[in-house]
């Protein structure tokens, strides 16, 4: 019995000493992502999130002190202001439509710094992923559209009736050259399509950072996640920064 007690008591020391030799060691492990938000292919976007998480209740953004709130609400500003600056991160049902999500990313984009972006939270077959992006408006897509930079203006649209993959020097063709570059598959968007795509438009613009995403209203978070995450590529190294255009 004293010998148990002794190997118990050199188990517990060796560990010990272990996690303070080897501070990563004794890091959290991430755990894995809540079964309701999105799910994108393994190691896409990035690892992990650590700051503020924000949610959606009945189409208002949902600040950390509970408070439910729109873009325009004065009552809100203060405590939309007082978030600049912080990592954010959105955490939402993939079932959601983005019709219901011009509010809540419209008063996201007054939480963020110029430039800055979010973290679209979605999980993979093993942990929490961060799929970064701006929100944008029609207003603000239409002035990057006619800014004179980036060049290739990659952008993926995404309508009932297919996916258009645009840049500046037009739409990705598809096997009817006046339809969609991906025409729908069963009645949904053609993601798996998608992913071949976006590593041949990485490839077209090696030196281009921006590419968005451009949804219809009858979109779901888990289809607009899962486009995200094709600009994004694994360990968000394919476009670093990725915008998503709101109803």
């Amino acid at each position: 019995m004293a010998h148990l007690r002794e190997s118990s008591l050199t188990l517990a020391l060796v560990v010990a000493l272990t996690a303070v030799g080897c501070p990563r060691c004794s890091a959290p492990q991430l755990t894995a992502a809540p079964p309701h938000v999105p799910r994108v292919p393994d190691g896409y976007g990035e690892a992990g999130f650590s700051g503020e998480i924000l949610r959606v209740r009945a189409r208002k953004l949902l600040l950390p002190d509970g408070r439910a709130c729109g873009a325009e609400a004065p009552e809100c500003a203060e405590g939309l202001a007082a978030l600049r600056g912080k990592q954010l991160g959105l955490e939402l049902e993939g079932s959601l439509l983005m019709a219901d999500l011009s509010e809540p990313l419209a008063a996201l984009a007054l939480a963020l710094e110029p430039k800055a972006q979010a973290c679209l939270l979605v999980g993979d077959s093993a942990s929490v992923r961060c799929l970064p992006f701006r929100p944008f408006s029609g207003g603000q897509f239409a002035a990057w559209l006619d800014a004179p930079e980036p060049v290739g203006k990659v952008r993926v649209v995404m309508r009932s009736d297919g996916i258009e993959v645009v840049a500046d020097r037009g739409k990705v063709p598809g096997p009817d050259r006046y339809g969609p570059s991906l025409p729908p598959l069963r009645g949904k968007p053609d993601l798996k399509g998608l992913e071949p795509l976006m590593r041949r438009m990485a490839y077209s613009f090696p030196s281009e950072d921006e590419a968005g995403v451009v949804p219809s209203g009858r979109m779901t978070v888990e289809e607009v996640a899962r486009a995200l995450a094709c600009l994004s590529g694994p360990d968000a190294e394919r476009f670093s920064e990725t915008f998503l255009v709101y109803p």
